[in-house]
């Protein structure tokens, strides 16, 4: 009889094995979530990244099918607004992806590269009409934010009724204007901020919404390109260097509508040759009911035929919210600042003031006047301002509370110190800017500069070969243009003034050197009108426009 074999059961070897093999296995967690959770979780995420999640599993692509029916806001450059949209769509993709959104009240992010103009048989593209189309199949759609000037154009055509939101502006703005650079700006377009660089426009009609308005390089093409021009909801217009009539009394229908606009607080005219007088008429005929009083910005640059009537005007009426002015040379002089001192008045937010204003494309510019007249350019041409030490004395008057100051080429500046008196000094002054000032005299700067409690910066270009006495105090690199905060720089005596003095070179550079606080740049604005125009949507979203 043999020995007693063991009965082995081989369903326990199999069990341990698979618990094993369980434990090895990561948790699919995503699959472990409701449809719902899912959801939530794709609004924190990017388009993109949403459609790539359909092919990872069937719950999946059950979650985004779900999600894309419930959107309504959509955005396809992930918020990033500057940059363009995914690359690699068509017509066909394009409109199959906007039906699988049928709620879809807000699309963000329409910044195409490239757009074809007509649709070409048996060639997939990704054209106009492909995407006139695929918004057209959704019928909910209120607004969609785009960059590009032809589509912008079919959508006013063929759908009026939807709203171009955030902030307009052409990506391919250029000077000199490139021809295939054009728009025609249809009567009550449903927009809200419009900012065109190097386009060509017939005329700028009336447009009740608009409430930002910036032409730069802007050519308009129209005999009258501003006969029609209304718009009641204005808050910023600035005029750049455009190419516009040379007649200059086809700029009163312009002055008389922004007299409309009540609520204006921003009003910028560079190179614009309006009639000489106009703002002054127009200005005591709409000053009492609000015309220009709400402006806390005032820019006159190279405006041929301005009077210092048209510029004190301006600034009698918008004192009490004034908070910014800068001067172009022609009317940089004492008779300006004497008359507003005669008139008494108080500022009491002003705190920007430019003497001898120059635009920046006209300071870099290669071109001469008669090369820019060549194309449409006002025939301007600047001299030096003419303001003296009793004009400087006036201002120190008329604006005590001032914080930056800027004087570019006045020639006729002596003694800084005989712009302080006993009675008014600038106490809150805190950023002095001088560039060309060649005739002011070392030794009364530096007593000036000793005059100023509250300076902590100072930017001086093209004046001294060696910094006057007293100015490491707060920081100063003269003829540099480069200047250092007070509480960086540390209270030196007179010898090491001396020894620091000896290391500064001078330097010809003609542009300005501005400070934020001045000058906001280009891309500040875009964000800050951005921001504004956002807000203005979920206003109007909230408000259901539909």
């Amino acid at each position: 009889m043999g020995p007693r074999r063991k009965n082995v059961k081989p369903c326990s070897v199999n069990r341990e094995g698979s618990e094993s093999t369980k434990a090895d296995e990561p948790k699919d967690y995503m699959n472990q979530l409701s449809h719902e959770v899912l959801c939530h979780i794709f609004r924190y995420l990017p388009l993109q990244d949403i459609m790539c999640m359909e092919c990872l599993s069937r719950k999946l692509k059950e979650a985004v099918t779900l999600y894309l029916r419930v959107v309504k806001v959509v955005d396809l450059c992930a918020g990033r607004w500057w940059e363009y949209m995914p690359t690699g769509f068509t017509d066909s993709s394009f409109l199959t992806l906007l039906r699988k959104m049928p709620d879809i009240e807000q699309l963000y992010g329409l910044h195409p590269r490239y757009l074809e103009r007509r649709r070409v048989r048996g060639h997939e593209a990704f054209s106009i009409p492909g995407v006139l189309e695929a918004l057209q199949a959704c019928p909910n759609l209120l607004g969609v934010e785009t960059s590009h000037l032809e589509l912008v154009e079919a959508i006013w055509t063929y759908m009026p009724q939807v709203h171009i939101l955030g902030k307009f502006r052409n990506r391919n703005g250029a000077f000199p204007i490139p021809p295939e650079n054009k728009l025609k700006i249809p009567i009550g377009a449903k927009i809200q901020t419009l900012h065109l660089v190097g386009v060509n426009v017939p005329e700028i009609p009336c447009i009740p919404m608009l409430r930002h308005l910036y032409l730069k390089w802007v050519r308009l093409t129209k005999p009258q390109p501003f006969k029609d021009f209304l718009c009641i909801s204005l808050r910023t217009f600035v005029m750049r260097n455009c190419a516009g009539p040379t007649n200059s009394l086809k700029y009163v229908p312009l002055v008389t509508g922004l007299a409309s606009a009540r609520n204006l607080e921003h009003l910028e005219l560079v190179r614009v040759p309006f009639l000489g007088g106009l703002i002054q008429h127009v200005v005591e005929d709409s000053w009492r009911s609000g015309g220009f009083r709400n402006l806390h910005t005032i820019v006159l640059g190279a405006c041929k035929n301005a009077l210092e009537v048209d510029l004190g005007y301006l600034i009698i009426t918008a004192a009490r919210r004034l908070h910014e002015v800068r001067i172009q040379p022609s009317l940089t002089k004492d008779g300006v600042f004497s008359a507003l001192k005669m008139a008494e008045l108080e500022f009491p937010q002003f705190e920007t003031l430019h003497l001898g204003y120059v635009d920046e494309f006209l300071l870099q510019c290669k071109m001469t006047n008669g090369d820019l007249v060549k194309y449409g350019l006002a025939d301007v041409v600047e001299n030096p301002g003419i303001i003296t030490d009793i004009g400087m004395k006036a201002v120190n008057e008329v604006f005590s509370c001032i914080k930056y100051l800027v004087i570019y080429n006045c020639p006729h500046l002596h003694n800084p110190n005989n712009w302080i008196t006993d009675h008014s000094r600038w106490t809150r002054l805190v950023d002095l800017t001088l560039v060309r000032c060649h005739a002011i005299k070392l030794d009364s700067f530096s007593q000036f500069i000793e005059l100023l409690p509250s300076l902590e910066f100072i930017s001086l270009d093209q004046m001294f070969r060696e910094p006057p006495k007293g100015c490491a105090r707060v920081g100063l690199s003269a003829g540099t243009g480069i200047g250092v905060s007070s509480a960086l720089v540390s209270n030196q005596n007179s010898n090491n003034d001396n020894d620091n003095n000896n290391n500064h070179q001078n330097n010809n550079n003609p542009n300005i050197h501005h400070n934020n606080h001045q000058h906001p740049n280009d891309q500040n604005e875009e964000n800050e009108l951005r921001q504004d125009g956002q807000a203005e949507e979920q206003q109007i979203a909230a408000e259901g426009i539909k």
